[in-house]
């Protein structure tokens, strides 16, 4: 099972790396919304985590082109809970699971074990 994570926090791609080698997934950790698209193109992807805090980040965007690229794939948004407005809008823009920073890694490892238990 292959997942990306779209963020710029280390700590993020930490957990999510812990998430992938205990699950025995492959992680690809992208900064951008351009790489993230190429790669769901490219590979068979399952799962697209975004971290909402990332940088000059086009949600909308993201999540078209990962509707395009990869259909299946299910995504995962998660941001800090007083920013409402950026959960808000990740759920209009169509993410399947919004959740806050405090629950994200935690969703995001059980999204993970049932994807690769899933395959």
């Amino acid at each position: 099972m292959q997942f990306i994570l779209l963020s710029s926090d280390l700590m993020l791609m930490s957990a999510a790396q812990g998430a992938a080698d205990r699950h025995g997934a492959t992680l690809a950790v992208i900064g951008d919304a351009v790489g993230v698209a190429e790669r769901c193109a490219a590979e068979p992807i399952e799962l697209v985590a975004i971290d909402l805090r990332t940088p000059g980040l086009d949600l909308g965007g993201v999540v078209r082109q990962v509707r395009n690229a990869a259909p299946q794939a299910v995504i995962l948004a998660g941001g800090p809970h007083v920013q409402r407005d950026s959960l808000a809008a990740a759920v209009a823009a169509g993410c399947d699971e919004v959740v806050t920073r405090g629950q994200f890694e935690g969703r995001l490892d059980a999204l993970v074990a049932r994807l690769a238990t899933d395959q």
